[in-house]
C-alpha cells in the first residue's frame, strides 16, 4: 500500500509532496514493523514442528548445515507460537538442502543471542530487520514436495554459480567470482579485504549500484541493436522505448541474483523510476528519482535508516549527480569519480579517524578494470555455468580470477606507498566542516576562479589533534576467560594480553583486534605486551613485542624485548614494574594493568614505594579472594575491574570507566 501511494504521487507529478510523504510513511512503517517483529520472536527452549521453505544460500559449517527457513506453520505442544518471517536453523539433514525446498523439521528452539556475532558489524540488528526472529537446532527432518516458484529458480541459480566457481577455481579465485556475480564475499580472506579497505575500493568487491547500471547499460545497447534488426517490431514500437521497458526486469534480476544488497536495490529502483518516466513521456528528474529511491527503500526496509552504508551510498550518488557524472566523454566520468572520492574524505575522517590518501587514484585505476572488464566476463561465465557449459565457464572464471589477482597486487603496491593510509583524530567536527567547505569548490564549473583552492581541504583533515591524557582510550575486548586490553593514544595502538590459554579465547581475539585496528586505519599494532606466554592464534602483527622478564619465545619472528623498565613512545608516563609478569601503567598513571601474580610477588608490588595512585585497575579474574582483598586494601579509592569474569566489557576514556555493552534493558532485536 505504501509503495502504491508513493508511485501514485510520483506519476501525478506532485514532487513537492512526494519526499515528505514517503519519509513520514517510512517512519510509521518502521515503528509498526518493529512492534510487529517484537511480538513474533519465537521463545527459546521449545520443542516445535516447523514446516517451511529454504530461503537464501545454505552453508555447511562444522559438519552441519545452517540455513534460513521461511515457515508456513509452527506447531508446539499444546501452545500457540508466533509465525515469524524467517528462522535460522542448524543441524544435520538427510540430504544437502537446496534453496526453495520445502521441509518439515522437528526443532528445539534456541535464543537469538546464540547466533553468530561479528566485531565488524551489528549482526543482531541486521537479523532483526531481515525478519530472522527465531533460531533452533534440528532434531529430525523430512523433505516435502515443493511447488515450482520462479523465485526458487533464481535462488537455485545463485547456488549453481557458487558451486561452479568452487569447482573451477581455488578458494580465493572462487571468492572473486562469487563477490562480483552473486554478492557473496565470505570466501575472500580478511587480509585481502584489508587491502581493498586501505585503498578505499572495498565497494568494488560487492555488488554496487554502478555494477547494476553497467550491466543494464550493456543490455540496453544489445536490446536496441537487436530490436532495430527486426523491421516489423521497430515500426510498431520504437527501439528506445522497448529497451527502457526491458531494462526494468534486467535490473531487478541482477539485483536479486546479487542478494538484494542496498546499493544494488537502490540502482534497480532508480532504473525503474527512470524507465517509467521515459515510457510515460515525462521529464525525468534525477534528483526526484534519487529522493524517491531513498525514501521507498526506507519504507520497505526501515532497518536501513540506521545503516551507515545506506547513507554513504545515497550521498555518493547525490555527489555524482551534482557533478554531472554519466554525461559527456569518459574523461568527465573519471574526473567525477576523482572528485566524489575527495568530497567523501571529510565524512570518512570524521567517522573512522583514518584517510586513504591513495583512494582517489586507486578508484580511477581499478574501476574500469573491474566494472567494464571483470564484471561482464564474470557474468558471462555465470550464464555459461547455468547452461552447464563447463569448458566455457572455467575459462571465463579463470580469466576473471587472473585479472582480479593482478588488481589486488596493484592495490597492495599502492597502499605500500608512503603516507597512503593516514590516521587522523576522529570525531573532529570542525575539521570535517572546514574540509567539506573547501572540497565543495570542486562542484564549481571547470574554469571557475579559485577552484584549485579546494585542495586546501586536506589541511584541516591532516592537522594533528590535541594530544594529552584525555585522548587516551582503552577497551576491554570480549575474549571469554582471557584478558585482552586494547588502547589507543594519538596514532599509537597497543595490546595487553594474558590468560589466553583457553582455545575459545585464543580464537576470539584476532577478529576483535582486527575490528579495532580497522577503525584506527591500521593493520598492525605498535606494541604488544604479553602478561604471560599465552597468545592468540594467529599471532597479531606488531612492531614491538614485550615479554615478562626472563621469558623467551623462540617462535617469534621479531626479537622481543623485556617489559621490565621498557618505555612506550607517545604515552604520557608509562613504566613497567620488574616483576614476574608485565605490570603496565598508562594514561599518566591513571590506569594500572596487572598480570597474574602469585602471593609473594603481589605483596611486594603493593608495598608503598611501588605504588602509584591509579583511578582504575584492570586485573585478571584468576586472582583469588585473598589477593583481591589485598588489592582493595592497597588501592581503596580505585575502581577495580577483574577481566575474564564474563560480566560485560568496559571502556576507559576521558578519565571515566564505562560499560561498553548495554546495562539493563537490551535493544528490541535481542529480546529472546
Amino acid at each position: 500500500m505504501l509503495l502504491l501511494i508513493s508511485l501514485a504521487l510520483l506519476l501525478l507529478g506532485n514532487g513537492k509532496a512526494l519526499l515528505p510523504t514517503v519519509f513520514a510513511l517510512g517512519f510509521l512503517s518502521a515503528g509498526w514493523q518493529a512492534r510487529d517483529y517484537v511480538s513474533q520472536v519465537v521463545p527459546a527452549g521449545q520443542q516445535v514442528t516447523v514446516e517451511g521453505r529454504i530461503e537464501g544460500m545454505p552453508r555447511e559449517s562444522l559438519r552441519e548445515w545452517r540455513f534460513q527457513l521461511a515457515p508456513v506453520r509452527i506447531a508446539g505442544k499444546g501452545q500457540s507460537l508466533p509465525l515469524p518471517p524467517l528462522l535460522e536453523l542448524h543441524g544435520n539433514l538427510p540430504e544437502p538442502p537446496v534453496p526453495g525446498q520445502r521441509w518439515q523439521l522437528h526443532v528445539r528452539t534456541e535464543p537469538l543471542s546464540s547466533l553468530r556475532r561479528s566485531p565488524f558489524k551489528d549482526l543482531p540488528r541486521e537479523r532483526f530487520w531481515q525478519g530472522i526472529l527465531g533460531a533452533g537446532k534440528i532434531q529430525s527432518a523430512e523433505l516435502l514436495a515443493s511447488p515450482w516458484n520462479p523465485m526458487d529458480w533464481l535462488a537455485q541459480a545463485r547456488a549453481r554459480i557458487v558451486q561452479a566457481s568452487n569447482e573451477a577455481l581455488p578458494r580465493i579465485g572462487a571468492g572473486y567470482i562469487q563477490a562480483l556475480t552473486v554478492g557473496i564475499g565470505t570466501q575472500l580472506p580478511a587480509n585481502l579485504w584489508q587491502i581493498y579497505r586501505d585503498t578505499g575500493t572495498a565497494h568494488l568487491l560487492v555488488i554496487s549500484g554502478s555494477h547494476v547500471a553497467v550491466v543494464t547499460g550493456f543490455f540496453l545497447v544489445l536490446w536496441r541493436w537487436a530490436w532495430r534488426r527486426i523491421p516489423s517490431l521497430a515500426r510498431r514500437w520504437p527501439a528506445q522505448q522497448s529497451a527502457w521497458l526491458a531494462a526494468i526486469p534486467v535490473a531487478w534480476l541482477y539485483a536479486y541474483l546479487a542478494g538484494m544488497q542496498s546499493p544494488g536495490e537502490r540502482a534497480a529502483w532508480m532504473i525503474t523510476v527512470a524507465s517509467l518516466a521515459a515510457l510515460l513521456g515525462r521529464r525525468h528528474g534525477i534528483w526526484s528519482a534519487l529522493a524517491f529511491t531513498a525514501a521507498i527503500m526506507a519504507v520497505l526496509d526501515p532497518g536501513q535508516v540506521i545503516d551507515l552504508g545506506y547513507w554513504l551510498s545515497i550521498l555518493a550518488v547525490a555527489i555524482l549527480i551534482s557533478l554531472g557524472a554519466g554525461e559527456g566523454h569518459w574523461r568527465q566520468a573519471v574526473a567525477a569519480q576523482w572528485r566524489v572520492s575527495l568530497l567523501l574524505l571529510p565524512l570518512i575522517a570524521y567517522l573512522f579517524g583514518n584517510l586513504s590518501l591513495i583512494s582517489p587514484l586507486a578508484n580511477i585505476l581499478v574501476i574500469p578494470l573491474i566494472e567494464l572488464i571483470a564484471v561482464p566476463i564474470a557474468l558471462l561465465g555465470a550464464v555459461a555455468a547455468l547452461l552447464d557449459w563447463e569448458l566455457l565457464y572455467r575459462i571465463l572464471f579463470r580469466l576473471v580470477a587472473l585479472e582480479m589477482s593482478a588488481v589486488t597486487a596493484l592495490l597492495d603496491g599502492l597502499r605500500q606507498l608512503p603516507h597512503a593510509l593516514v590516521s587522523v583524530a576522529s570525531g573532529r567536527l570542525w575539521a570535517a566542516l572546514a574540509a567539506s567547505l573547501a572540497f565543495s569548490l570542486l562542484l564549481l564549473p571547470k574554469f571557475w576562479p579559485g577552484r584549485s583552492l579546494a585542495y586546501l581541504g586536506f589541511v584541516p583533515l591532516l592537522a594533528p589533534g590535541v594530544s594529552g591524557g584525555d585522548d587516551f582510550r582503552l577497551q576491554e575486548l570480549p575474549v571469554g576467560s582471557g584478558m585482552a586490553l586494547f588502547w589507543q593514544q594519538g596514532q599509537q595502538t597497543g595490546l595487553y594480553t594474558a590468560n589466553l590459554w583457553n582455545k575459545d579465547s585464543q580464537r576470539a581475539l584476532p577478529g576483535e583486534l582486527a575490528a579495532r585496528l580497522q577503525k584506527t586505519g591500521s593493520s598492525k599494532l605498535d606494541i604488544w605486551v604479553l602478561g604471560d606466554l599465552s597468545h592468540p592464534q594467529p599471532l597479531p602483527q606488531s612492531q614491538r613485542i614485550l615479554l615478562p622478564p626472563g621469558s623467551r619465545w623462540p617462535e617469534l619472528r621479531s626479537s622481543p624485548e623485556s617489559c621490565a623498565g621498557a618505555q612506550i613512545a607517545g604515552a604520557q608516563s608509562p613504566a613497567f614494574a620488574p616483576v614476574q609478569t608485565c605490570v603496565l601503567w598508562l594514561d599518566q598513571g591513571r590506569v594500572l594493568i596487572l598480570g597474574d601474580l602469585d602471593e609473594p610477588t603481589l605483596g611486594k608490588f603493593l608495598l608503598p614505594q611501588h605504588r602509584g595512585a591509579p583511578k582504575v585497575i584492570f586485573a585478571p579474574a584468576s586472582l583469588d579472594v585473598w589477593q583481591r582483598h589485598d588489592l582493595l586494601q592497597a588501592y581503596p579509592f580505585a575502581s577495580i575491574r577483574y577481566v575474564g569474569e564474563g560480566k560485560g566489557n568496559w571502556n576507559w576514556a576521558q578519565g571515566k570507566l564505562q560499560m561498553a555493552a548495554r546495562n539493563g534493558l537490551r535493544p528490541y532485536w535481542e529480546l529472546s
